[in-house]
């Protein structure tokens, strides 16, 4: 398969696209699955978190849909042989799987803005503050309709929205981890020490439930894609594929790192400085490799599977 410019492009939309979803749902699976279940409170820290997070979602949503109007369009000019028509565009829009994704995907976007947008009604109706948790997740679940897990089973497809979701909680998590970090470096107190203790804890049992699971859905991904282990070698779509792998397995290497050596460390009072930043170094290690992990992601969506 040649790369073009058209192909490129595809592979930056698809990309900024992916990552973008997964860290909008990656922060609220953290804030309510890891930081409000650890003890949270309405302090100094909590507030800052609070007020990151809306920073962040107010950054997010935009680029997810920028990206992906982007995504649309570049799918669109590679069905009309490069040339972009209106008639097209309006084919694409009404007439395929493809568009009606895309349907359903704009009006959670806007169902996301509204519910991040409004945060106010979360505060005056508690059960409101978990929506924003799962209108992102639907946003994230909803990829799986994009790629190749459709065009087979519903255990294929069911496999990609587990893959999809467990990849929001970890490595997409680690961003809001990271994020958290820094803000809780400015409080203090025993509190803020307990706290600290408590969401590294829940967050590396949370990655190790996400590794197992990235694991097996992502064997069954391989399972129906790429046909057989020889394809692993031979052909491109099974050597990206391995890249993809390869990258796994070094993050996790930094995750065991954390979980083994450095959280026994935190849970003993007073808190290990030393052992905090060397948790935010590899946090910051693990990110990067994460970020090459969703442009493998991004290439593998426009190659063909030699499953298929």
């Amino acid at each position: 398969m040649s790369i073009g410019p058209t192909t490129t492009w595809f592979i930056v939309a698809r990309a900024v696209h992916f990552g973008a979803c997964l860290l909008f749902f990656g922060m609220y699976a953290f804030d309510r699955v890891v930081l409000l279940a650890s003890g949270r409170k309405d302090d100094e820290v909590g507030t800052n978190w609070t007020d990151g997070v809306g920073l962040f979602s107010l950054i997010l949503l935009p680029v997810i849909l920028i990206s992906g109007i982007a995504w649309f369009l570049l799918v669109a000019l590679t069905m009309s042989d490069g040339l972009l028509q209106w008639k097209v565009l309006k084919t694409v829009w009404s007439q395929t799987e493809f568009g009606a994704v895309w349907k359903l995907r704009l009006c959670l976007w806007f169902v996301a803005v509204a519910v991040t947008a409004f945060p106010q009604f979360a505060v005056r109706f508690k059960k409101m503050i978990w929506l924003p948790f799962f209108v992102s997740g639907a946003l994230v679940a909803s990829l799986a309709w994009a790629g190749h897990g459709q065009e087979d089973s519903r255990w294929h497809l069911g496999a990609d929205v587990l893959h999809l979701l467990v990849a929001g909680f970890w490595p997409a998590g680690l961003l809001a981890l990271a994020l958290w970090l820094r803000i809780v470096r400015k409080g203090s107190g025993l509190h803020t020490n307990e706290l600290t203790a408590a969401v590294v804890r829940r967050f590396s049992v949370m990655s190790l439930a996400g590794v197992a699971l990235l694991a097996v859905t992502g064997f069954v991904d391989a399972w129906y894609l790429v046909g057989s282990f020889t394809n692993l070698f031979r052909d491109n779509y099974g050597r990206w594929l391995l890249v993809k792998v390869v990258l796994f397995v070094i993050t996790i290497g930094f995750g065991a790192v954390n979980l083994l050596r450095l959280k026994p460390r935190l849970e003993l009072p007073p808190l290990d400085a030393a052992a905090m930043a060397q948790l935010r170094r590899n946090i910051r290690a693990e990110i990067c490799l994460t970020t090459f992990v969703i442009i493998v992601v991004a290439i593998l969506g426009v190659l063909p599977p030699p499953g298929h």
